[in-house]
């Protein structure tokens, strides 16, 4: 639970930006970085940033809810561990629609972890 000015979200099909008095509307979620803009241990613009892979937003009268199965915090985040994860899906033979699907979409999220983590540095 946080109180927040402003929260940008990454849904599948492009970044969102959300403010106060937002209408409401449910997204889902793609891989990328929520960004939160607002108090935050009483320091008014206080910037928290966090990688999530995918999930669903709920934004209700001044309420956003999201959900995800991986979320990790920006001072978690190791470009090295990245890239490195990275390289070895490029090279990872896949056979198959499924498989090819499958791997790009795990390609997908690990740029976006890469870009996440090297924001951070």
């Amino acid at each position: 639970d946080t109180r927040a000015e402003f929260i940008s979200v990454p849904l599948f099909d492009g970044q969102r930006g959300i403010g106060r008095g937002h209408a409401p509307f449910v997204g889902r979620l793609g891989a990328g970085e929520v960004r939160i803009t607002g108090e935050r241990g009483g320091a008014a613009g206080a910037l928290r940033r966090t990688f999530i892979d995918g999930g669903f937003v709920e934004v209700g009268h001044d309420e956003v809810t999201i959900i995800t199965q991986r979320s990790i915090p920006a001072e978690k985040l190791d470009a090295a561990a990245a890239r490195s994860d990275l390289e070895k899906l490029k090279v990872a033979p896949s056979r198959g629609d499924e498989a090819i699907t499958a791997r790009m979409r795990s390609e997908e999220a690990a740029r976006a972890l890469l870009r996440a983590a090297e924001r951070k540095g």
